[in-house]
């Protein structure tokens, strides 16, 4: 039978400091790996910071059009975020059979052309948030297992924030 380990304070603190420090790490790399191909449509590797996004599911009663998709895009960082009116949205479809992402053309055309919109910082709600729709244009597949959606804007200072979001394409 081992003898009984006596701790001190001190030794408590260490091994709480030790603890938080391995969890911090374990959540690290847990964490998702940024899409080589995202990071290339928004040209900056500021994702899913900061810029939150999230698909509306219609209610039954009200169905949208067909083939149309409503995201809710969240600021909820502590800076002013600026995006062009269509908020920079690119589309992408998954084809699990060729293993690949290909863009295609949104369907919905925004106005104004010009303008922008502004999503307050998260303290500034309901201004922190926008909702959007986005109606990707293309034949679909049956290897088509997903759409991914990505907006590009800017922060006060010019530089370029963005997310993304993947949507299950289900029958």
């Amino acid at each position: 039978m081992w003898p009984p380990v006596k701790l001190s304070l001190r030794n408590q603190d260490s091994m709480t400091r030790i603890s938080i420090a391995l969890v911090a790490v374990l959540l690290a790399a847990c964490q998702e790996k940024l899409d080589p191909q995202v990071v290339a449509l928004v040209g900056s590797d500021r994702i899913n910071l900061g810029v939150e996004m999230a698909h509306i599911v219609p209610q039954p009663v009200d169905p949208p059009f067909e083939g149309e998709f409503e995201v809710l895009v969240t600021n909820q960082s502590q800076d002013r975020y600026i995006f062009p009116i269509d908020f920079g949205a690119q589309l992408l479809i998954y084809s699990e059979g060729t293993d690949a992402w290909r863009q295609v053309d949104n369907f919905i055309n925004y106005l104004p052309e010009d303008g922008s919109i502004v999503l307050e910082p998260r303290s500034e709600w309901p201004d922190n948030e926008h909702l959007f729709s986005v109606r990707p244009a293309f034949e679909r597949r049956e290897e088509d297992t997903r759409l991914r959606i990505v907006v590009v804007g800017q922060d006060e200072l010019g530089e370029v924030v963005g997310a993304y979001l993947d949507i299950p394409l289900n029958d």
